[in-house]
C-alpha cells in the first residue's frame, strides 16, 4: 500500500513554514478561549483536546501499521518518546495528574519544539506521513501550553528533576527494546535529523548523558514563570 512517490521533505519551504503558522494559530485561539472561559469551559476545553489526541494518537498508528512507506512494523510501535508523550498529555488534561501535567510541560517545550524545527522526515508535502508528523507534534504543542495556561497547573521545585529523571528511564527502556528490534525509538542508535541539537553532543546514546545538567537548567529557567504560589486559584491538580 501506499506506493505511490511523494515529494521529500524541504526544510523551512513553504510548507514547513505554514505548517508552523498554522500551528501557533491554532494555539493562539485555544489559549485564548481558555483565558476567557469560566472554569467549566477551561475543563471542557482541556478534555476536548484530550480526546482529540487519544483520537489523533489511535488513527496514526492504526495508518503507521497499514502503509508501507512507514517501514516495517518494528519500527511503527507506539513506543517514540512522541507516542509515549501523547498517552502521558490525555493523563495530563483529562485527570490532572500533577506528575503527567509536569512531564508533558518540561519535556514537550524541548523536545517536541526542536522536533518542529528539525522535523526527522522524508516525505513531504501532501503525505501522510507529512500530515501526521505535524498534527501529532502541533497538539503535543497546544497540550503543552494548555496546561499552565488554561488548566492552570503550577509546577513544584523538585518537577524539574523528576522530569529529567523520567526522561532517563524512557531512554534506559529504549536502548534494549532498540537492540532487540533493531528499531531507534527514543533516537538511541542515531540522531532523529541532521541539525538536532543532539549532532553537537557526541556519539549515540552518550549524548544523553552530557545533556542531563544543560536540561536540568533548562527545565529550571522554565520552572519560573510556571512555579506555584501560595495562593492561585487553579493550580489544583491530582498528585
Amino acid at each position: 500500500m501506499d506506493s505511490t512517490p511523494t515529494a521529500a521533505f524541504i526544510r523551512w519551504g513553504v510548507p514547513h513554514l505554514g505548517a508552523l503558522a498554522l500551528l501557533l494559530l491554532c494555539t493562539a485561539a485555544i489559549l485564548a478561549a481558555g483565558r476567557l472561559c469560566g472554569e467549566r469551559g477551561r475543563l471542557l476545553i482541556c478534555r476536548a483536546l484530550a480526546a482529540t489526541i487519544a483520537l489523533e494518537f489511535v488513527i496514526e498508528h492504526i495508518v503507521r501499521l497499514c502503509l508501507d512507506s512507514y517501514g516495517p512494523w518494528q519500527e511503527n510501535l507506539p513506543l517514540h518518546f512522541c507516542s509515549v508523550m501523547m498517552v502521558i498529555s490525555v493523563i495530563a488534561l483529562w485527570r490532572r495528574q500533577h506528575w503527567a501535567c509536569a512531564f508533558v510541560y518540561f519535556s514537550v517545550l524541548t523536545a517536541s519544539i526542536q522536533a518542529l524545527i528539525t522535523p526527522a522526515l522524508v516525505q513531504g508535502f501532501p503525505s501522510v506521513a507529512f500530515f501526521f508528523f505535524f498534527l501529532s507534534h502541533g497538539l503535543l504543542f497546544m497540550a503543552a501550553l494548555t496546561i499552565p495556561v488554561v488548566l492552570g497547573w503550577r509546577a513544584t521545585l523538585i518537577d524539574p528533576l523528576r522530569c529529567v529523571l523520567l526522561g532517563d528511564i524512557y531512554i534506559l527502556c529504549a536502548i534494549p527494546i532498540n537492540t532487540w528490534l533493531g528499531t531507534n525509538y527514543g533516537f538511541t542508535q542515531h540522531c532523529p535529523a541532521e541539525g538536532s541539537m543532539l549532532d553537537y553532543l557526541g556519539p549515540a546514546p552518550w549524548y544523553y548523558l552530557w545533556l542531563q545538567l544543560p536540561a536540568l537548567g533548562l527545565f529550571l529557567l522554565m520552572f519560573i514563570p510556571v512555579r506555584k504560589k501560595a495562593s492561585h486559584p487553579h493550580s489544583q491538580t491530582a498528585g
